[in-house]
């Protein structure tokens, strides 16, 4: 595996990471004279400074599905000997996603990291966690879609599609036409699919287009989101549900 020697190692990973964040800079300033259907959305560059414990070690990326993704052309993902790191993700290939270091004293991770398009960001090796060597025994799951329509008001409301084809409505299933006023997610009130399996639909408000985005949060693993996932800004008013795409979920930990 290749790593960057310490002799000048400093000098070069400056260079290196202000090249990234001049190319950064310059797709972001291109952007208001590009077409938006044009062009694929900008990536998020995540690098780090202070993992020289991890030297030769590889950086991983995984998707908001656990699906591990590209970390971006040579010479990404590979920690130097002088404990420095970048990788360069795609916002086409995830909306959130996480990195683990793979080491020989143990692999360590961190959350679920959102994706930004054109940001530059620093993450500290304190934002690594031991992965846990916890496995679920019992290996079951059940398939699962969420569904949302547009009410009456203008609210979007949700709900879940159980793995009978049942239609399950939560109590606190609607959310507020326009926005909450921030990008936070809100959640609703918790779904049970019966024999264990049961969790929250969370829903937050997209800034740059007005569109809802949707997934579903089961205690104890990372939050789910379906391929299909958004629901528009205006419309349908055809009182008709529209579903997700099929996920699969476990019982919470």
């Amino acid at each position: 595996m290749r790593t960057i020697s310490s002799d000048g190692a400093a000098t070069r990973w400056i260079i290196r990471l202000s090249l990234v964040a001049a190319l950064v800079a310059l797709l972001a300033s291109l952007t208001p004279a590009l077409d938006a259907q044009e062009r694929p959305p900008g990536p998020q560059v995540f690098y780090g400074e202070d993992a020289v414990g991890y030297a030769g070690s590889e950086i991983k990326v995984f998707n908001q599905n656990g699906v591990e993704i590209s970390s971006g052309g040579e010479g990404t993902g590979l920690v130097g000997s002088d404990g420095t790191w970048f990788v360069q993700i795609s916002l086409q290939e995830a909306t959130r996603a996480k990195l683990r270091i793979v080491s020989a004293s143990g692999d360590r991770e961190t959350g679920l990291l959102d994706l930004i398009e054109f940001d530059l960001k620093e993450i500290s090796i304190r934002e690594f966690s031991a992965v846990s060597e916890e496995l679920d025994v019992t290996g079951e799951t059940i398939s699962v879609k969420i569904i949302a329509r547009r009410a009456p008001d203008g609210r979007i409301e949700f709900g879940m599609r159980g793995p009978d084809g049942e239609d399950i409505l939560p109590p606190r299933r609607l959310f507020p036409l326009g926005g909450p006023g921030h990008t936070r997610w809100l959640r609703s009130s918790v779904i049970d699919f019966g024999n264990g399996f049961e969790g929250r639909i969370i829903a937050r408000y997209v800034e740059a287009d007005g569109r809802t985005e949707f997934g579903f949060r089961v205690v104890g693993h990372d939050d789910q989101f379906p391929t299909r996932r958004f629901f528009p800004a205006t419309g349908p008013d055809h009182n008709r549900w529209l579903s997700s795409s099929v996920i699969e979920i476990g019982r919470p930990r």
